[in-house]
C-alpha cells in the first residue's frame, strides 16, 4: 500500500480518510482492529475513516503511524530514530497474544502473525496473567520475576532498531506491572511501589500514546488502596495530563473513579459528583470497545463498584448499599469477589447487621486463604479491628478464622 502514489498523497496532504478506507477494504481490518493497533479509541478511527476528523493532532498522527506500520516521514513528520521496519503492536493479556501488523513495510508485506520476539514474550506475560485468576499469586511471583529480567536483558541489548526497542519496552511495562498487581496481593508494598514505578518508566521509552498514562494511573490506585490518598489524586492528576486528545473515553472515566476513592478518603463528597458526572460519561461511551491497554470494557458494574467503595468511606449507606446490588457479578473471579464481600461487610455493619457482616467476612476469608491472598485476608482483619468490641458473639467464627493464621504456623 505505501508504495502507491494515491496513499502517498493523502499521507502528505494528511488525507487519513482515504488512507483507512484503502486499509480496511484490502485488510478487512475492523475499526477496533484499527483502534487496537493505534491505541486510540474506535469512535476516533470512525470520524477519521468518514472524514468528520479532517486535523488530527500531531499525537494522533505519530499514534497512527506507528500503530500502522508507517514510517512517520511519510505523514510529514521528522523522527530521526524511524527506519522501515513493521511497527507492529502486541495485545495483551485476555484480549490476546499475537501482534497486529495492517500494513507492513516499505519493502513488502508483513505477516499479520509473523512470530517475532516480542510476541514470543507477550505470550508468558498473558498466560501468567490468567492463571493469577485461579492460583495464588506468591506462586506465580518466581515466574513471573524471571520472566521480566529476561525482557530487560533483550531491552538493554545493542544493535536492535529503534522501533523494536520501543516495542520490547511496551512488553517490559506489561509484564511490570503484572509484577507489580502480583506484589499488591501479597501485601509487599514495597515491592508493589517499585515495580509499578518500573512499569511507568518502561511505557515512557515504549513510545505508546496511552500506556505511560495507564501505568501510573494504575500506581495512582494502588496509592489510594494503601490509604495514601494525596499522593494517588496526585499521580492520578500526572497520569491524566498525560493523556493525549485522542484517548478513548474509558481513560477518563477510570481515572475520575480513581481519584473518587481517594477523595472520600478524606472525607471529600465531590466524590460521589466526580462519579455521577463519570456515570454520565459511561453512558455515551457504552457501545466503545476497550482500547489497550484497557483490557476489559469498563462497564456499569465496574464504575458501581468504585461508587460502592467510595460511599462506604463517606458513610452513605443506602447510595453504597444500591451500588453493591450493581456491582455483584456471579462471574467475577474469586479474589476481586471477596474484596467487593468485604465492602459489603463494612456496609451492614453500618446498618447494624453485626452477624450478617462477619459472616460475609468470614467467607471473603476462606477465598483469601484458598488462594493465599494476603491483601484480602489482611483486609478482613483489619474490618475486625475496625470493629472492636462491638461484635460480641458475632465475630466468634471470624475470630477463630483469623486466630488460624497463626496457629497453622506454629
Amino acid at each position: 500500500m505505501l508504495d502507491r502514489a494515491e496513499i502517498r498523497r493523502a499521507l502528505r496532504s494528511g488525507d487519513w480518510s482515504t488512507v483507512l478506507q484503502v486499509l480496511v477494504r484490502e485488510t478487512g481490518a475492523s475499526q477496533t482492529d484499527i483502534a487496537v493497533a493505534v491505541g486510540i479509541s474506535q469512535p476516533h478511527v470512525s470520524r477519521l475513516l468518514n472524514g468528520q476528523s479532517k486535523e488530527p493532532g500531531i499525537r494522533t498522527v505519530r499514534a497512527l503511524c506507528d500503530g500502522l506500520g508507517i514510517p512517520r516521514p511519510l505523514a510529514g513528520l521528522l523522527d530521526d530514530q524511524e527506519d522501515d521496519t513493521n511497527r507492529r503492536q502486541f495485545l495483551a493479556g485476555t484480549a490476546g497474544a499475537s501482534g497486529i501488523a495492517l500494513v507492513g513495510t516499505v519493502a513488502g508485506a508483513v505477516p499479520v502473525e509473523s512470530q517475532d520476539e516480542e510476541r514470543l514474550l507477550t505470550i508468558p506475560s498473558a498466560t501468567y496473567r490468567r492463571l493469577e485468576q485461579r492460583l495464588p499469586s506468591r506462586s506465580l511471583i518466581a515466574p513471573v520475576s524471571a520472566h521480566l529480567a529476561l525482557i530487560r536483558q533483550l531491552a538493554a541489548r545493542n544493535g536492535h532498531s529503534p522501533a523494536h526497542v520501543r516495542r520490547l519496552f511496551a512488553v517490559l511495562s506489561e509484564t511490570a506491572g503484572l509484577a507489580a498487581w502480583l506484589y499488591v496481593d501479597v501485601e509487599d508494598r514495597a515491592n508493589a511501589r517499585r515495580h509499578y514505578q518500573l512499569a511507568t518508566r518502561a511505557a515512557e521509552r515504549s513510545g505508546h500514546p496511552l500506556l505511560p498514562a495507564y501505568m501510573q494511573a494504575s500506581m495512582g490506585q494502588f496509592a489510594a488502596n494503601c490509604g495514601d490518598a494525596a499522593q494517588s489524586v496526585r499521580l492520578v492528576a500526572s497520569a491524566r495530563h498525560r493523556l493525549p486528545r485522542s484517548a478513548p473515553v474509558i481513560a477518563g472515566i477510570w481515572m475520575d473513579a480513581i481519584e473518587a476513592i481517594a477523595l472520600a478518603q478524606v472525607r471529600d463528597r465531590n466524590a460521589l459528583n466526580k462519579l455521577d458526572n463519570a456515570e454520565t460519561r459511561l453512558a455515551r461511551a457504552a457501545t466503545d470497545e476497550p482500547v489497550w491497554p484497557w483490557i476489559f470494557r469498563f462497564d456499569e458494574r465496574k464504575l458501581a463498584g468504585f461508587r460502592a467503595q467510595a460511599a462506604g468511606s463517606l458513610g452513605q449507606v443506602d447510595v453504597a448499599e444500591k451500588a453493591l446490588r450493581i456491582a455483584s457479578d456471579p462471574a467475577q473471579a474469586p479474589k476481586p469477589r471477596a474484596v467487593m464481600d468485604l465492602l459489603r461487610a463494612d456496609v451492614l455493619v453500618q446498618s447494624g447487621n453485626l452477624d450478617e457482616a462477619c459472616r460475609v467476612a468470614a467467607e471473603a476469608f476462606d477465598v483469601g486463604k484458598t488462594y493465599d491472598s494476603e491483601r484480602v485476608t489482611r483486609a478482613v482483619a483489619d474490618f475486625r479491628n475496625r470493629l472492636g468490641k462491638r461484635s460480641g458473639q458475632a465475630g466468634a467464627a471470624l475470630d477463630e478464622r483469623l486466630y488460624s493464621n497463626y496457629r497453622e504456623d506454629l
